[in-house]
């Protein structure tokens, strides 16, 4: 590899042709994260070619972030201020000037309260019936998982009976949608969502396996069997 420039157990190999210069950074106050032109490297020391431009960018732990633009001329050495005074660089000039930059405020999750859960679950099933009448099935699919999951740890006495319905609708919407879109692996999630099902019901409901609804379930997952041979 004649001529091309390695960086080998973090130290610089630099072959004929490859003029490289070092770039060493400080912050003030010590602690923050620096990268330059996205990367990290140990000592906050990077090599980098002749006549480049780079981004040097300093975090702090607070959340305060420095970002300036340099041009490297030769070795430098930079001090890098949260104040965003920029207070020594040797052997490059500034490009695009330097901006302290303060977070920006992160919005906090807006938390549904349990009867909220519960009517946007029944809107996001009625959402899914509607989509599996339109014979939009990943709609429906979407539809049903959402409300599946605002569910999942609900104390509501009659979630159960919710959240295995919505099972056996999602076994029905991906048993159908394999007519439209055949793929092998909507029949899989059809039988496991039957199954699912199946088990949830009979902790449920008392005789459920001497049901006609446990048949037809059944009967359900072997014509699935049947359809999944040699697929």
């Amino acid at each position: 590899m004649r001529g091309s420039c390695l960086l080998m157990l973090g130290w610089l190999v630099v072959g004929p042709g490859c003029s490289r210069y070092v770039v060493q950074v400080e912050v003030e106050p010590v602690g923050a994260k620096v990268k330059l032109n996205g990367k990290a490297a140990p000592g906050d020391r990077w090599a980098v070619a002749q006549d480049s431009g780079v981004e040097l960018v300093a975090e702090w732990p607070g959340g305060q972030r420095l970002a300036t633009g340099l041009m490297v001329d030769r070795d430098i050495a930079v001090v890098l201020r949260r104040d965003g005074d920029r207070s020594q660089v040797v052997g490059a000039r500034q490009v695009g000037g330097q901006a302290a930059v303060a977070p920006a405020p992160v919005a906090a999750p807006v938390e549904l309260t349990p009867e909220q859960k519960m009517e946007k679950a029944k809107a996001l099933a009625a959402a899914g019936q509607k989509a599996f009448e339109l014979t939009d099935y990943d709609v429906a699919i979407a539809s049903f998982k959402e409300a599946y999951e605002l569910l999942g740890d609900s104390q509501d006495p009659k979630a159960p009976e919710i959240l295995s319905n919505i099972l056996y609708n999602l076994a029905v919407v991906y048993e159908r949608s394999h007519d439209v879109t055949p793929e092998p692996e909507r029949l899989r999630r059809a039988r496991v969502m039957y199954r699912q099902f199946d088990e949830q019901m009979a902790g449920l409901v008392q005789g459920w396996a001497k049901s006609a609804e446990h048949a037809d379930v059944l009967a359900r997952i072997r014509a699935i069997d049947v359809r999944l041979v040699g697929k």
